[in-house]
């Protein structure tokens, strides 16, 4: 089941994409059952929003691809004034030397979840979804903590373009692309910690709510090539699709 938040005749409304077919979500989507009620058109003809709500939080890692001698990744919260829908453009900072696109699977939290153990993760679990985590990783500004100063700029992060129900989280392929020259493939599988281990990981420390986000981290080789103004990005993960964002200059 795909599940995605789209701009039907300008308003936001929550759909079920059904082959090449977009459905009213009836009712609430995190039930085990949505309803699928009218139908708003083709899903070619409706333009994703990314699929999150005001009231909810990205919890983004630092380091979920790499074991090292910790026993989890560094998390953070990344701001929802940082998000963008697919095919939406967003500014290259003035302050901005060096930035990277970062590609990433994220976790949908589907039901309330504290101290959630690894092995009942998976009933926690709505979906999953795309992340261009874009980041300034060499600035003109001096800070401390700066990589995460750099994921911080308004619209500066694309999600989407649908909520996943059923793929296996741990064997997506994800692929990032610049200008349409693909220059990663890598696969969930290599993930330091699972999705399952993370939401035990990061539940230890917040209370995630439905709607909330896990952005599982950037993989390696995603700073093989940097993104620079008038560059167009894109994520694709097999079983979800592809978010695409267009840097302007």
């Amino acid at each position: 089941m795909k599940i995605a938040r789209v701009d039907h005749q300008g308003s936001s409304v929550w759909a079920l994409f059904e082959g090449d077919t977009a459905y009213a979500l009836e009712g609430d989507r995190f039930s085990a059952n949505p309803q699928k009620g009218a139908p708003l058109g083709p899903v070619a003809g409706l333009k994703t929003l990314f699929p999150l709500d005001p009231t909810n939080q990205i919890v983004a890692l630092f380091g979920g691809w790499a074991i090292g001698d910790r026993d989890g990744p560094g998390i953070f919260i990344k701001p929802y004034s940082s998000l963008i829908s697919n095919g939406d453009s967003m500014d290259y900072p003035d302050v901005a030397k060096t930035v990277y696109m970062e590609p990433e699977i994220a976790t949908v939290i589907g039901k309330r979840c504290s101290n959630v153990l690894a092995k009942d993760a998976r009933d926690y679990i709505l979906g999953y979804t795309c992340v261009n985590d874009t980041t300034v990783f060499e600035s003109k500004i001096v800070t401390t903590f700066p990589h995460i100063w750099g994921k911080m700029f308004d619209g500066f992060g694309t999600v989407g373009p649908v909520i996943a129900t059923d793929i296996d989280p741990k064997d997506a392929t994800i692929r990032a692309a610049i200008n349409g020259e693909e220059y990663l493939t890598i696969n969930s599988s290599l993930l330091a910690w699972d999705v399952y281990e993370v939401v035990e990981w990061v539940s230890k420390v917040v209370t995630l709510n439905p709607g909330d986000l896990i952005s599982m981290g950037a993989p390696p080789g995603f700073d093989a090539r940097s993104v620079l103004p008038g560059d167009v990005m894109k994520v694709t993960i097999d079983g979800i699709g592809s978010i695409e964002s267009t840097m302007r200059k």
